[in-house]
């Protein structure tokens, strides 16, 4: 039986059939329309990739300079060289040249650019240009050339924890390498050569070239001649303590400046052990910036100092040393086991009298201490211009003990790094202010011209000027009479410091025998403009900061006035005379005191015997200083 259709239902299927043609054609519509309007870049790129050939022009990475124009980095230009198979007439041919040139065996070249699957094929990186003239003298087309940057390290050893250094794709990996890796690094370039879809270079085609655009340079705030000085200085010293490590870092207090800083042992940055990972991470450590350990007595500088600017003390404050103090049931020695007696506050900084800090402390408490930590900026980075930073080791608040904070006062259970002592003290003999230390001075593009300039940065004032000028006055002391003896130059009285000795801990332990020796030193006295802290890790024998420690700052000292050409002794009246008692004397009797002990002496009320003396008894004159002498 034959099917008959209406044609009500033939003109619906056929609206059907050119509703579902239509749709279709707006569909290859739209998608001409993505392709050739709304993404017509990305396959115009996508063709050019098919018939453009390109080879990498590498950019020269920046130089890094001292604060003098002594190039510590630089790069020099290298060669690659590649073979267009395609373009290659005679393989042969083509591997006589590079194997006579390049010194590699003719039948693994061969081997190598016989394979056509490739359109291009490295056959030698870091070629000098001397080779590449030889290759050029017996050229075989389908050998190409590039340009790559190779770096290059001026001094070595020097500075090489902090320089850091690059990758193979002549990045940054350590260091300021690293940490301005984007200012050096520059912009690569391109050269591109038409081909066909074989690779082959088509005839009467123009290579292009999109040119690299060189790196910027860093100029650092390290001075190169005082740096040399101190690696040889702190080489020297680690054969003559046997330490494990030593290391310095010297800043300009005033403005946060670095202008040396070494540790030792070190390595040669042109033949870095890439192989021993491990040897690497431990002789490339920055240790002054990313390692922390107890400071000890350079640490009662920062308590001197938040004591006198809260008013608790004064410098002619006195305090009594038996050897010992017990801080709820406990029993914490002084390192004079004997006890220093009566002392001031002055006196106690030159002994380093544990005692006197314990009592200190206790003064300011708990919750003012870790406040001024905070003003101080040691429970945060600085932010110096270098990776790694870390910031101090506290406990917390709730956790502290009254003898946990008594030690805190002569500098242990509390863990900080050389960096952070040196900016902390920084602030003590500056006039109060924290400031961010740094290492980068400028940076410059390549005709010379000073893109960046880095400029002194505050981040607080956290004592007065007053205190800050008491504080230089007192630690000046610490070096002329006390403790810092052994970091006096002879012939300059301008050197002012502060001594340091701390146990070392293993395994939350103390470990027995192992100590850390430091000196903390600064010159000229009245105006600091260098500020030298020296660290030595595990001393072999004597482990005292004065005897160990100070001598390698009074080293560097020398050096740097020989630098600055002192040849006079500058500084201050040495007041090395102990005021007596003259209390219960008569005015004859007083001033016969005064003038055999070379100093004047001024008379207030009218009785018949001293009553009162200003100064107090037991503090340190100069010859013709004054004493007020009170009559009641």
């Amino acid at each position: 039986m034959a099917i008959k259709f209406s044609s009500y239902s033939m003109k619906r299927r056929l609206s059907a059939c050119i509703m579902l043609v239509t749709f279709f054609v707006c569909v290859i519509f739209a998608r001409l329309i993505y392709i050739q309007v709304i993404n017509r870049n990305y396959y115009i790129s996508q063709g050019l990739t098919e018939w453009l050939r390109d080879l990498p022009l590498i950019a020269n990475r920046g130089g890094i300079t001292d604060r003098n124009g002594v190039v510590l980095a630089s790069s020099y230009t290298s060669f690659n060289v590649y073979v267009r198979p395609a373009d290659v007439e005679s393989f042969e041919d083509v591997s006589r040249v590079l194997s006579d040139s390049l010194g590699i065996e003719f039948k693994d070249i061969l081997e190598k650019i016989s394979n056509k699957n490739y359109s291009e094929i490295k056959i030698a990186t870091d070629i000098d240009k001397d080779v590449v003239q030889k290759i050029l003298k017996n050229y075989q087309k389908g050998i190409f050339f590039t340009t790559d940057t190779k770096r290059n390290y001026s001094y070595n050893e020097l500075l090489c924890q902090i320089l850091g250094f690059t990758g193979a794709d002549n990045s940054g990996q350590a260091g300021l390498e690293a940490y301005y890796n984007e200012y050096l690094k520059g912009i690569n370039g391109v050269s591109l050569v038409e081909s066909d879809l074989r690779g082959k270079t088509l005839n009467q085609t123009t290579t292009l070239y999109t040119s690299a655009i060189d790196g910027l340079n860093l100029e650092l705030t390290i001075d190169f001649r005082l740096q040399k000085a101190v690696e040889k200085i702190v080489d020297d010293a680690v054969i003559s303590t046997g330490a494990k490590s030593i290391s310095v870092i010297i800043t300009n207090p005033q403005n946060g400046e670095i202008l040396s800083i070494a540790t030792l042992p070190s390595y040669n940055l042109n033949e870095i052990p890439r192989d021993d990972i491990k040897l690497l991470n431990s002789l490339s450590r920055a240790s002054t910036i990313v390692d922390t350990f107890e400071p000890g007595s350079t640490f009662k500088a920062i308590v001197a100092a938040i004591a006198l600017e809260e008013g608790i003390t004064s410098k002619h404050d006195y305090f009594y040393c038996g050897g010992y103090r017990i801080i709820n049931g406990v029993r914490i020695k002084c390192a004079r086991r004997s006890g220093h007696g009566s002392q001031s506050l002055e006196q106690g900084l030159m002994n380093s009298c544990n005692c006197v800090f314990m009592d200190l402390i206790q003064r300011i408490g708990l919750e003012k201490f870790y406040s001024y930590l905070d003003k101080f900026g040691f429970t945060a980075p600085f932010g110096i211009d270098f990776p790694g930073e870390v910031s101090a080791v506290l406990m917390p608040k709730s956790a502290v003990t009254a003898a946990d904070l008594a030690r805190m006062g002569f500098g242990q259970t509390i863990a900080i790094s050389s960096l952070e002592m040196a900016v902390g003290v920084g602030a003590v003999i500056n006039g109060g202010y924290v400031l961010e230390p740094h290492f980068l001075k400028s940076v410059r593009a390549a005709n010379g011209n000073v893109i960046y300039e880095k400029k002194r940065a505050v981040k607080n004032q956290v004592i007065s000027e007053n205190t800050s000028a008491l504080m230089r006055e007192m630690l000046y002391s610490v070096v002329e009479k006390g403790g810092g003896k052994y970091a006096k130059v002879e012939g300059y009285n301008i050197i002012g410091g502060k001594t340091g000795t701390a146990q070392k801990y293993e395994n939350g332990a103390i470990a027995q025998g192992k100590y850390i020796a430091s000196f903390l030193g600064f010159a000229p006295y009245d105006n600091p403009e260098y500020l030298v802290f020296v660290s030595v890790d595990e001393p072999v024998g004597a482990y005292y900061g004065g005897v160990v420690a100070a001598p390698i700052a009074k080293n560097i000292f020398e050096e740097i006035f020989k630098m600055k050409n002192l040849t006079e002794t500058a500084g201050v009246e040495v007041k090395d005379i102990t005021l007596p008692t003259f209390i219960g004397l008569t005015l004859t009797e007083a001033s016969a005191l005064a003038s055999s002990l070379g100093i004047q002496y001024l008379v207030q009320g009218d009785g018949d015997y001293v009553t009162g003396q200003v100064a107090s008894p037991g503090t340190m004159l100069a010859k013709n200083d004054i004493v007020l002498l009170i009559f009641n």
